[in-house]
């Protein structure tokens, strides 16, 4: 319900609301509803109070009329002062415009008198111009005038004014006058070039049909004219280094070139100067290095008589580098010396060359640098030709030196013990020595005695060590696997390298298969020590001429070296380079290795040769550093010079002996893929005794017989004779191990197939003729199973083929099969070789029982 306020409250909140603008606080009083009596009250309250404001209004009015005046009259002056202000904002306009009109007169008048003063000044310059060209005019009329009269100089000196006046003429130069001057000016001085170009070549005369340069220093014209006249006119003309230039050309074909270059026929021009000319004749006939430098000396001389300064400088600085090249490339080269018998001869020579370059700094020419770098040089470039030299030494004799074949000792003296092998084969077969000796680093020792020490040896396999005994660690694995490691290590040559150390093979087995270590890894009771014995050895083998010729050039550097290093050459421009010739060994030697191959192929056992050369060179560079070391004792060289200091052939040594092993190892697993690929023709001997496949297997064996053989026909009179047996030993040792694994790969061999085997193992026997040595007594003796591993297995092999089981039982018990063969492989072969039987089960059990005990 709204609430009730009264008329007075009313009307107060509306004067309040009309004259502050404010809200009734009273809630009754907002929220009260006006009723329309009540609004003639509210209008007499507001006319009520509008009264009282206008009564308040006037009071105040009343109360400050006295300003009020004063703003009025204050506000009337400031009105004049505007309007006065106006007045002279216009006077002031009025004056501008009327400045405005006086300037333009001002600046018409100025830019009429700077027309005045400017016509005035072109005036001037016009009258100076062609007071100008006047004086031009008598400089061209000058010049012609003195040109005509052959007064060169005179004539270029006025065309030169004329030129500096002509450019001086600023705007003017445009003209068509001045165009006309300059036009007299060129032609003027295009005739006066031609003028001097034909005084130069009246001095300078260049005959190219006759091959002759005459040199003048004057010509008679109108009046006298002398060479330096001419070049100073060519210098003004710019044209001098053009005439030096074509000078320099003209010179060099007429006169160098036929004198310094050698023709295709080894003919050189003769040089002959007379009076102020100088001429090409007929040949030379004298060739000498001396002679050139000395007709060259006269070129040069002839020249820095005959030619001023001014063109004698600037035309050495073009010939001296020709003259230089030449020189150098087509006879101070040539006469770098080989022999050592020439080195006077070449200091000589390097003297002459010395004198003349000091002969051209007397002329002050220029370009002769680089025979001083020839002369500072000289022991480099000798060095570098005697390199060259033993190069192309090396390229000419080995082709030629591979075809000369010798025969060469090796003597070798060991101490070796009594219990030795080759010892006691002197006391009991009169020294059958050739099958079992090793190299110089190492004693053989027996079989039975403790392994030796891991050393580096050189070449065991080719002097009849590898593939003797079988080392102990190798003995001890089963027999089963010894059928695959048998071939591994016998394929020694194609994986060993140069520095590779590999244990020292054991001596030759002795002949009883007893004396050997067991199957089972059991070994024999190790000996006393026996007493050492001095033992000489000696073989011989196929060498070629080319160690010889290496080892000549390697003599041959070092006696150079001692030779230049004497006292009385210690001062001589080579000595400092000869240090130098060690390197020519090593790189003879690397050369070899490169390109021997080449060289050897086309001879049937070139690896062989290759093998026996890098021996025979090695041994010869051992001896050869030796003996230097003894000499370098009480040498008079310096450390540094001393040969067994600066050579150091250690590392070539090596890598020559690791390249020949590779050649031995090369050839040797060549062959012996060749006789396993004959083999494997066979088909594993699988049906034997069958049609087409009996007769494969036939060939197969055959085959590889005949290739063995042949080998050794190849080789026989190239390696030596313990190399030789140790080669055929590792073929017949891979045939033979071969044939081995694929009868014990059979499960299964009838008795025609036995009988057949066991031919097979009667022909591969048959090989064992190529080991055959006869003593000082005539007795045969047979090392073949020194020489081929498995062999004694083999022979074993062919025994149980042709036997019953009661003879394999006692070879296994009675007999020495046990170390050749393990239980298991014995058992594989009864059981393929015997029916299933109770005997069979017998010995089968008894040969495992044995094994195991």
């Amino acid at each position: 319900m709204p609430s009730k306020a009264s008329i007075q409250e009313l009307g107060d909140a509306v004067l309040q609301s009309v004259e502050y603008g404010s809200f009734p606080q009273s809630e009754d009083v907002a929220s009260a509803n006006v009723p329309p009596e009540a609004l003639p009250k509210l209008l007499e309250v507001v006319n009520t109070a509008r009264e009282d404001t206008k009564n308040e209004i006037r009071k105040v009015s009343r109360e400050s009329a006295s300003d009020v005046d004063g703003w009025i009259a204050q506000a009337r002056k400031l009105q004049d002062d505007i309007k006065r202000s106006q007045e002279t904002a216009h006077e002031i306009v009025q004056q501008a415009e009327a400045g405005k009109d006086h300037m333009a007169r001002v600046q018409d008048a100025a830019s009429k008198l700077s027309f005045l003063y400017s016509e005035i000044a072109y005036n001037e310059n016009l009258v100076q111009v062609v007071e100008q060209l006047r004086d031009i005019f008598t400089l061209l009329e000058s010049a012609h005038e003195a040109a005509v009269h052959g007064y060169v100089m005179h004539a270029l000196g006025r065309l030169g004014e004329t030129n500096s006046a002509l450019k001086r003429l600023g705007p003017f130069g445009n003209t068509r006058i001045v165009g006309i001057l300059k036009s007299r000016a060129g032609q003027l001085t295009s005739a006066i070039a031609e003028n001097t170009t034909e005084l130069w070549n009246a001095l300078i005369v260049v005959d190219a049909n006759e091959n002759r340069i005459i040199l003048k220093d004057e010509v008679e014209r109108e009046t006298t004219i002398n060479i330096k006249t001419v070049v100073e006119a060519l210098e003004k003309l710019g044209q001098l280094d053009t005439f030096i230039s074509r000078l320099s050309r003209s010179f060099d074909d007429i006169v160098l070139s036929p004198r310094l270059m050698i023709a295709s026929d080894q003919e050189v021009s003769s040089i002959k100067i007379e009076r102020d000319d100088i001429q090409v004749k007929g040949p030379i006939t004298d060739m000498s290095v001396k002679a050139t430098l000395l007709d060259i000396h006269a070129i040069a001389e002839y020249l820095s008589t005959r030619l001023p300064p001014s063109i004698a400088v600037p035309l050495s600085a073009k010939l001296i580098p020709i003259i230089a090249s030449r020189l150098i490339s087509n006879w101070l080269l040539p006469a770098v010396p080989i022999s050592l018998d020439e080195v006077p001869e070449f200091y000589r020579t390097l003297s002459l060359v010395h004198g003349l370059a000091e002969y051209f700094d007397e002329l002050e020419w220029s370009g002769q640098s680089r025979l001083r770098d020839f002369i500072d040089k000289s022991g480099d470039i000798w060095l570098t030709k005697r390199k060259e030299f033993a190069i192309a030494r090396v390229r000419s004799v080995f082709p030629r030196h591979v075809q000369e074949k010798n025969t060469v000792e090796r003597v070798e003296t060991q101490m070796v013990s009594k219990g030795d092998a080759m010892l006691s084969g002197q006391e009991e077969q009169d020294e059958d020595w050739g099958a079992e000796w090793g190299d110089e680093e190492e004693a053989v020792k027996e079989a039975a005695a403790p392994p030796a020490p891991e050393v580096e040896e050189e070449d065991m396999s080719a002097w009849g060590m590898d593939d003797d005994e079988p080392p102990e660690e190798l003995k001890k694995q089963p027999t089963s696997n010894a059928q695959g490691v048998d071939e591994q290590d016998e394929d020694w040559g194609a994986d060993w390298g140069d520095d590779e150390e590999i244990k020292p093979a054991l001596a030759p087995p002795a002949s009883k298969p007893a004396e050997q270590s067991k199957s089972n890894g059991s070994a024999a009771k190790p000996q006393k020590p026996a007493a050492e014995q001095e033992v000489t050895l000696r073989e011989t083998y196929t060498v070629t001429a080319i160690p010889e010729s290496i080892m000549e050039i390697i003599m041959q550097v070092v006696s150079d070296v001692a030779t230049i290093n004497k006292a009385d050459a210690l001062g001589s421009a080579i000595a400092p380079a000869s240090g130098g010739l060690y390197t020519i060994p090593s790189q003879i030697m690397a050369m070899y290795r490169a390109t021997a191959t080449t060289y050897y192929s086309k001879d049937i056992a070139g690896d062989m040769l290759i093998y026996n050369d890098c021996l025979r060179l090695a041994d010869r560079l051992r001896t050869f550093i030796h003996e230097l070391a003894e000499a370098d004792k009480t040498s008079s060289l310096s450390q540094d010079l001393r040969p067994f200091i600066r050579l150091k052939l250690d590392g070539d040594i090596q890598a020559i002996e690791g390249f020949g092993k590779r050649a031995y190892g090369r050839e040797m697993e060549q062959q012996r893929t060749i006789v396993r690929d004959m083999l494997e023709g066979a088909n594993g001997f699988q049906g034997s005794t069958t049609g087409h496949l009996a007769a494969e297997c036939d060939n197969a064996i055959a085959m590889s017989i005949d290739r063995i053989a042949e080998v050794k026909r190849q080789w026989q009179g190239i390696l030596s004779h313990s190399a030789l047996l140790q080669s055929l030993g590792s073929l017949v040792s891979t045939a033979i191990t071969k044939f081995i694994n694929d009868v014990e790969e059979m499960t299964d061999i009838a008795e025609d197939e036995s009988r057949k085997l066991h031919g097979y193992c009667t022909s591969l026997s048959s090989l064992s003729s190529l080991f055959q040595t006869e003593d000082e007594n005539g007795e045969i003796r047979d090392t073949t199973h020194m020489y081929a591993r498995n062999w004694l297995k083999f022979q074993y092999l062919r025994e149980i083929l042709d036997s019953s089981l009661v003879d394999i039982k006692f070879m296994w018990t009675e007999s020495e099969l046990r170390y050749e063969m393990d239980a298991d492989e014995v058992v594989d072969l009864i059981t393929a070789l015997f029916a299933e039987s109770d005997h069979r089960r017998k010995a089968i059990a008894e040969i495992r029982r044995l094994s195991r005990s």
